[in-house]
């Protein structure tokens, strides 16, 4: 009688207690339905644990077969090669085995160089840990999310973690540009109540402009901001993506448990979700490294070390200079922001920050503020309020002042205009106020005093005349890389010293010391992770 089997285990428990009990080779293979061979292999190996011993876990001994190859009699040559040339390639090897005989193929002498020459061993990471309050790291991440309001947008992650208790913030932005950067940076400041001593950056153009001699650019706006928290930017050393990885390696932990498993309805919700993410999971949960909430941590030991933040936070507005146009209104970032009509065709001041808009007049008394609307959203705020009930006149009455004020020619220019124009010369001087923002006045006055010579009283020969004789001119603005390159060409070239004038000034005690320093310096300025 075959007795009920559930798995291979009790079949070869009971195979081996029946065969103890006289059954034959043939008789159980029979009653089992197994075959012979089968049941010998099952004999043998219980006869072989009882022989050598029992063990749970065995190691399986494969059986290697060695077989003879092409590559054996120049198994002495390749060990020579690679003596003498350590990081030869395997096609240099093939190369060489060929010219002395070699008929084999290039794929089994591969693998006879990875037997030959193994991988060398990774050097383990050591992590570097700094002391309360010295240090931040900061990045981005871009990631692509589809609101369920809005539709799918690319976001920026912007991420700021200390490198002792690890505590965290984030934010969302659409822009990553340099005023973006700075105003995070604000905002990180005032959620730990503290600034680190240092703050640890990759290369970005925003933080970093280029690398001389091994040594970073730092750009001089990010300085002077930085400078104002009493924080010390410090530059990673490109090639070396492990140095940040306080930062880098949480993003993983942004991904798959704030973004993951949930829906945002447009940019807000993501920002406030955050904030709530930030309170609830993010400072309270245990840290793999630490060992300890973040928080807790952070509340204990780094937040006493942290520099105090100043009284005066750094203004992080944009400054650009607008011409209003002849319906008042002036133009940023596609949006337009209504201006009282006094102040049709001058340039006017306007600051930004990241919620409002403030407009200045000439000698910047302030005129109006406004809600900053997104950036491209193509959007008009209604002036009533502003302009009042006056209509609207397109005549020549409402710019008559701001046109004579541009120039000795414009008074003749504009007497010519009444008598060749007289149905419509308030179209023609509105159509050269509008020269205001790409020329200066200077060149437009000018412009109308060659054509008051010729009687060419008419706004297109103005523009032609301007085309011809004039450079167009771009507004002056906070960001304007064209006015700081021609500020770069103007400034005198500075000529590099002989290092040896400095020899006979200094002993060279005094030179070795100040080399070592550096030296030290330097490890200090560039840790590992």
């Amino acid at each position: 009688m075959i007795p009920f089997i559930r798995n291979r285990a009790e079949l070869e428990h009971h195979l081996v207690a029946m065969h103890g009990e006289g059954w034959s080779i043939r008789a159980l293979a029979r009653n089992f339905s197994i075959s012979r061979n089968t049941v010998r292999r099952i004999l043998r190996k219980y006869d072989d644990q009882r022989d050598h011993g029992h063990e749970i876990v065995r190691k399986k001994q494969k059986k290697i077969i060695i077989r003879a190859s092409q590559l054996d009699p120049f198994e002495d040559q390749i060990k020579a090669i690679l003596k003498e040339f350590p990081n030869i390639t395997g096609q240099r090897v093939f190369e060489k085995l060929k010219d002395s005989g070699y008929l084999g193929g290039i794929s089994i002498l591969r693998e006879r160089l990875r037997i030959l020459r193994p991988l060398p061993k990774k050097t383990p990471v050591v992590r570097f840990e700094t002391e309360p309050g010295l240090q931040g790291q900061m990045d981005w991440s871009p990631y692509t999310i589809n609101f369920t309001r809005t539709g799918k947008a690319l976001v920026n992650c912007f991420s700021y973690i200390l490198g002792f208790s690890r505590r965290q913030y984030i934010d969302f932005t659409p822009r990553r540009d340099f005023y973006t950067l700075i105003r995070r940076h604000q905002d990180t400041f005032n959620h730990f109540g503290g600034v680190p001593h240092q703050c640890l950056y990759d290369s970005e153009k925003t933080v970093v402009l280029r690398w001389e001699a091994g040594q970073p650019v730092f750009n001089p706006a990010y300085s002077a901001f930085i400078t104002h928290y009493h924080c010390r930017p410090i530059a990673c050393q490109r090639g070396r993506p492990k140095t940040k990885g306080k930062v880098e390696r949480p993003f993983q932990y942004v991904e798959n448990n704030l973004l993951g498993g949930r829906k945002f309805r447009d940019l807000d919700d993501l920002k406030a979700c955050a904030v709530w993410w930030l309170r609830n999971t993010s400072d309270p949960h245990i840290h793999n490294t630490t060992g300890r909430p973040p928080l807790e941590l952070f509340l204990e030991q780094e937040l006493d070390a942290l520099r105090p933040l100043p009284r005066h936070p750094y203004d992080s507005a944009e400054v650009f200079l607008r011409v209003c146009n002849i319906d008042g209104y002036i133009e940023f970032e596609t949006n337009r922001y209504p201006v009282p009509y006094e102040y049709v065709a001058d340039i006017l001041t306007l600051k930004a920050t990241e919620h409002e808009i403030m407009i200045y007049s000439a000698d910047l008394s302030l005129l109006v503020h406004h809600q900053r609307l997104p950036a491209g959203s193509v959007t008009k705020i209604s002036g009533a309020a502003i302009h009042g009930s006056r209509k609207v006149r397109y005549g020549l009455e409402p710019v008559r002042d701001q046109f004579i004020a541009i120039g000795e020619h414009s008074r003749c220019f504009l007497d010519g205009l009444k008598e060749k124009h007289s149905r419509n010369c308030g179209f023609h001087a509105r159509y050269i106020l509008r020269q205001k923002e790409k020329y200066f006045c200077e060149d437009i006055d000018k412009a109308m005093g060659h054509a008051c010579r010729y009687h060419a009283y008419d706004c297109k020969a103005v523009e032609r005349i301007l085309r011809a004789k004039s450079r167009p001119r771009t507004l002056e603005a906070v960001r304007n890389e064209k006015a700081a390159a021609e500020l770069r060409n103007a400034l005198p070239e500075i000529q590099q010293r002989s290092l040896e004038e400095y020899d006979s000034l200094m002993g060279g005690t005094k030179k070795d010391d100040n080399r070592q320093a550096e030296q030290d310096q330097g490890k200090s300025e560039h840790p590992e992770t």
